[in-house]
């Protein structure tokens, strides 16, 4: 069965009087890999504390653009030990649940080369506006964890209606949405659905993070 549904994490961080709210959503996912170093970097620059990619966090993360430059404005006037040890933290939860799977999924079998995580996202964007057809807005704000349930209940579905189960397809055949390509999603699209895609395929491709 799929893994039971997550919301996409909503952080709370508040200094003094202000707050705001960081969410994980891929739209932010997506903006935060784009930075110079990406996600990575950023995780190695805000464990040591660095106030720019802290700053970068939260603007981008915020669900209230002007609560994050409030916030800001007013930590700025506050010695760092107030701001530093809570920023910290919120930020680096955040970028935990950015990349946290779906919950509940074993380890996968077998090794898979790693993909960038810009191509991952890429990938979920790409296959929940065209498989899943979820309008581009809400695939934005969903979390990473939210989409990859999606497409894991998806996919239990489209096996079932084909009368299949992921152990009565060949192992060469199983390919998770790290592979796919233009071609295969316009032949997702031209037959409503795809019996290849399976959950062994799509633990391959997360454990590739």
């Amino acid at each position: 069965m799929p893994s039971a549904l997550q919301p996409a994490s909503e952080i709370p961080l508040q200094i003094g009087p202000h707050a705001v709210t960081l969410r994980a959503s891929l739209r932010v996912a997506v903006a935060l890999e784009a930075l110079p170093g990406g996600i990575a970097s950023l995780w190695d620059e805000i464990a040591r504390q660095k106030l720019t990619p802290i700053h970068a966090v939260i603007r981008t993360a915020a669900t209230n653009r002007q609560e994050a430059e409030t916030l800001l404005a007013h930590a700025a006037a506050l010695p760092l030990v107030q701001f530093h040890g809570a920023a910290q933290a919120a930020c680096l939860a955040l970028l935990v649940s950015l990349l946290q799977p779906a919950q509940g999924e074993a380890t996968p079998s077998e090794p898979s080369d790693p993909i960038p995580l810009a191509q991952f996202f890429t990938q979920l964007f790409s296959l929940a506006t065209s498989w899943l057809r979820w309008p581009p807005s809400e695939v934005w704000n969903a979390s990473v964890a939210e989409i990859v349930t999606a497409l894991e209940a998806q996919s239990d579905r489209e096996l079932r209606a084909a009368g299949l189960t992921p152990d009565t397809i060949p192992a060469n055949s199983r390919k998770g949405p790290g592979v796919y390509t233009k071609e295969r999603l316009r032949q997702i699209e031209e037959q409503g659905f795809d019996p290849a895609f399976d959950r062994e395929g799509l633990r391959a491709l997360k454990a590739k993070l």
